[in-house]
């Protein structure tokens, strides 16, 4: 009979003694990634239990992200990023966009309950961006190559431009907020509210001048405008809004009449106005900052938390690059 039994060489053995050594590793090493995976579980599970005890609002859990969406928010907003814009932009500033773009959808899926979410216009150097990032066919975004004022009725749309002289009062369900799609460093400075008056379509600013005293320009990233649109929703509370959503690098400060209605009357001409400085004599109160609530900045939030699990962004560049959108 056949002797089926087999005779290691010397250099079989060594090989046989590598493999064990080898799979014994990797079944040790196994088991310690399970066992510190497992504390990690263990150790987030407990920190949210604490968080939840001490009251705190805790971020959606993936579970919740997945279910929260537009369909079944309560939020009837819409808010459009108008992308038509491309021939404006060179390659790095529409990467910009996109990221943008990304940390808005990001802050939209995170709120309980999201604004309706229009990109408009998207064709061109966008679309292939944003192809080369991955399926966002599948984000919960109205994506379309239309234009805005296709998609909307002309009496619902509202543009935002900072050169605009209507302000921003509040937020109409309604009404379709259009945000330019626009990177450019302000070397096109008044576009957008030059083609909305061209096409005849609404125009207004957020008040920010109304309600903060601000020491840098009033530059604002498209993701940061959003975020505001969508704090108010929120809040319905300007001051809450911008003050929750601006850098500490602003420098805000929210002004002490800025509770105040929006729609006060015009300031009196400068001989009246300087006459009654003179008759107040009360002690004025120091401005308030924007920056007391650090826990609530949006843009060194956005940076931390995870994103949704169907977008990866490449945060090797500094996607706080401010656009053409001046308030």
């Amino acid at each position: 009979m056949w002797d089926t039994s087999i005779t290691l060489t010397f250099e079989d053995s060594a090989d046989y003694e590598i493999g064990r050594r080898l799979s014994h590793y990797y079944e040790v090493n196994r088991a310690w990634v399970s066992l510190q995976v497992a504390k990690e579980k263990q150790r987030k599970k407990q920190k949210r239990r604490e968080a939840i005890e001490r009251g705190d609002i805790m971020a959606p859990t993936r579970k919740k992200l997945r279910s929260n969406t537009m369909a079944k928010s309560s939020c009837k907003t819409s808010v459009v990023i108008d992308c038509s814009l491309d021939e404006y932009m060179g390659d790095k500033d529409i990467m910009k966009l996109v990221k943008q773009i990304q940390f808005c959808y990001s802050s939209n899926r995170r709120s309980q309950n999201p604004m309706q979410f229009y990109v408009t216009g998207v064709h061109g150097q966008t679309k292939d961006r944003l192809e080369a990032i991955g399926d966002y066919q599948n984000w919960d975004v109205n994506f379309t190559n239309k234009d805005y004022h296709e998609v909307f009725e002309k009496k619902n749309i509202i543009y935002l431009s900072s050169e605009s002289d209507n302000i921003l009062e509040e937020l109409e369900p309604d009404k379709a907020y259009i945000i330019g799609g626009l990177v450019d460093h302000n070397h096109h400075k008044g576009l957008c509210h030059s083609l909305a008056t061209e096409r005849d379509v609404g125009h207004a600013r957020l008040p920010i001048s109304e309600f903060l005293d601000m020491k840098t320009r009033k530059v604002l990233t498209i993701n940061h405008v959003f975020d505001i649109l969508l704090k108010y929703t929120e809040t319905k509370d300007w001051p809450q809004s911008f003050c929750s959503v601006l850098p500490q690098r602003k420098g805000a400060q929210v002004k002490q009449d800025s509770q105040t209605d929006i729609n006060r009357s015009p300031p009196m001409e400068k001989e009246d106005c300087c006459s009654s400085v003179e008759q107040d004599t009360r002690p004025q109160a120091s401005p308030v900052s924007c920056t007391t609530d650090n826990s609530d900045n949006a843009s060194d939030r956005k940076m931390n938390d995870p994103l949704p699990e169907d977008i990866v962004l490449d945060q090797s560049e500094n996607t706080d690059q401010e656009a053409d959108f001046e308030t």
